[in-house]
């Protein structure tokens, strides 16, 4: 049996397993020594008072990292990007290249494991560039998602940062990356249910890629006819933006949407579930704005005036989510639009920090901390709104609903593009989140980018075998092969349709991910741990799409045990690698655990 221990020797602390280390790092003394107190797994370190702590923990010494925080360019593992020191807030499109779903919990291949508490402000750096300027130096709108966070280019100076007021957090060593993430699990919790069956079962068909703000009542009927007519599956039918007149109100716009209980009741006599987009947003035309604005249902600032908030459609101001009249108001509204149209439910669009405040210091105590908004908003939609989906969270891991990864680029790389919907998959399974929505299929075609039909249809290859899927993007639109090649992806899913629903609950009862990272199966291969275009499907599915343009063979990691080819009935033995195995444009390698 392993022995653990953690020694202190000044400030320098050293975390071991019988003879070998696991971690080290230096803690910050010079407001005092700070408590440690032995825990189950694991150690729990409480700097002294209000003082600002600036602990560091060497990476090198430890292995691979694999973190909690969803990333614009979603590298894997850890060590692989440069993240700059920056407060670890969720953001929408932060300068860093933190996005909307974080979790202050880092796991190390060695079996050590960090968990900041989440009632707390932090500041977190990793493997920061020793020669770059700060990011925050710069005028960083212009920079690409490529260098959000930059990959390693030799400069990464290899240690984790973690700072804050009266910093308190938990070290944990196991005996392999697995154990230790299991470790943090009581301590974030996980949810206790799964998201209704309608969501995830069949697609989810959503207006905004393909039409953006262009739709009406008769877009979305035509919508619904097309994709009856070319025998996709469908689940829900949602009307993304713009079906309001006014950001904030909760009324269909009548000039677009002249008899909105006809067409509700005609997508749910055609088998459509449907839902509305929503955000926490007032803006100053809407009819309801003079009442939320008396009553005091937006966010102020310290001085008592309200917060001015700039997001993607326009200036506007906030519902402040620490006020519980305000949610009550929120959601009555949206209960009796939910009512008097028949809506299934709701998308749950921004709630990040950024947006009531994040990086105004002179705002932090306003509600406690910052990242207090998300999880005020995602704990109110969660306990009012079952049958939705958020796109942000801290510490919300209990939510027995889906979180939906970041709006994707019509791209390829890791970069918020195709291949950082696996690596992104991880990063919130890590996280606590097991309940993925991956964005569209195909990304959101924003500017100039839309995708070719290779990207579409692996993608839809990609998607296929994740928790949920959604399309906005109509394959028929790049042709006779791309409708085909797609609509067989969703064939894929429908004969793994109850692995799904398996390791959906597995996930409800034990917390682990729903997608895992092929080092699930094999924490001590180096392998594994690198791998980061194959991923995991509950206890018995390996999955190993294509995420490049142009490729048509791949090599395939198969961790130990014996696996069955699903494309061919081939019987392989694991560990191994398959050099070159043939991947034409129908085809989605598929491995099942025998």
């Amino acid at each position: 049996m392993a022995h653990f221990s953690l020694d202190i020797e000044g400030s320098d602390l050293t975390l071991g397993r019988d003879e070998m280390v696991v971690l080290r790092g230096k803690l910050d003394t010079s407001a005092g020594v700070p408590r440690i107190t032995p825990e189950a797994g694991g150690w729990r370190i409480e700097h002294p008072g209000d003082a600002e702590a600036k602990d560091v923990f060497d990476l090198r010494t430890s292995g691979h990292w694999f973190g909690g925080q969803e990333l614009l360019n979603q590298l894997w593992p850890g060590e692989r990007a440069m993240l700059d020191a920056a407060p670890f807030i969720t953001h929408e499109n932060s300068p860093s290249g933190l996005s909307c779903v974080e979790s202050p919990l880092w796991v190390a291949s060695s079996g050590a494991a960090i968990l900041a508490d989440h009632d707390q402000v932090l500041r977190v750096g990793l493997n920061r560039s020793i020669q770059k300027p700060s990011i925050f130096k710069r005028d960083w709108l212009p920079i690409m998602f490529a260098h959000r966070p930059a990959p390693d280019d030799g400069t990464g100076d290899g240690l984790l940062r973690l700072g804050g007021r009266g910093l308190r957090y938990r070290v944990f060593a196991a005996d392999d990356a697995v154990r230790a993430w299991r470790a943090c699990l009581p301590h974030i919790g996980h949810p206790q249910s799964i998201p209704p069956e309608t969501l995830w079962r069949k697609p989810i068909w959503t207006t905004w890629a393909r039409f953006k703000m262009n739709i009406n009542q008769k877009r979305v009927s035509r919508f619904a006819d097309e994709i009856v007519a070319h025998h996709y599956p469908y689940g829900v039918m949602e009307i993304d933006d713009r079906w309001q007149a006014h950001y904030g109100d909760s009324a269909f716009d009548p000039k677009r949407f002249p008899n909105p209980c006809m067409m509700v009741d005609e997508l749910h006599s055609r088998g459509f579930a449907v839902t509305c987009w929503v955000m926490p947003f007032v803006n100053p035309d809407a009819d309801c704005f003079d009442v939320a604005r008396a009553r005091g249902y937006l966010l102020k600032q310290n001085d008592g005036s309200l917060l001015p908030v700039r997001w993607w459609q326009g200036n506007g101001y906030l519902l402040d989510v620490a006020n519980a009249e305000a949610l009550r108001w929120f959601g009555d509204n949206l209960r009796t639009l939910q009512q008097a149209m028949g809506l299934d439910g709701y998308k749950f669009d921004a709630g990040e920090a950024n947006f009531a405040g994040g990086q105004n210091p002179d705002l932090a105590g306003k509600a406690g901390f910052w990242n207090d908004h998300t999880h005020r908003y995602v704990e109110f939609v969660a306990a009012n709104f079952t049958f939705c989906e958020v796109r942000s969270g801290w510490g919300n891991q209990r939510a027995p609903i889906f979180f939906r990864q970041w709006d994707k680029w019509s791209t390829w790389g890791k970069d918020n593009g195709l291949a950082s919907l696996i690596t992104g998959m991880f990063a919130l399974g890590l996280a606590g989140y097991p309940f993925v929505l991956p964005d569209m299929v195909g990304g959101n075609a924003y500017f100039t980018d839309r995708p070719s039909a290779e990207l579409l249809i692996r993608w839809s290859q990609a998607n296929a075998l994740l928790p949920a899927i959604q399309f906005s993007l109509a394959p028929w639109d790049y042709g006779e092969e791309c409708a085909r090649l797609c609509r067989a992806a969703l064939d894929v899913r429908e004969r793994y349709l109850d692995h799904i629903a398996t390791a959906m609950r597995q996930a409800a009862s034990s917390g682990d991910p729903i997608i895992r990272p092929v080092w699930w199966f094999a924490p001590d291969d180096e392998r594994a741990q690198v791998c980061d275009d194959e991923f995991l499907l509950g206890a018995d599915v390996l999955v190993a799409p294509i995420v490049r343009p142009r490729q048509r063979a791949r090599d395939v990691y198969l961790p130990d045990g014996q696996w069955k080819d699903a494309n061919t009935g081939q019987v392989l033995s694991g560990p191994t690698v398959l050099t070159g195995v043939s991947v034409p444009l129908d085809t989605l390698p598929v491995y099942n655990r025998i």
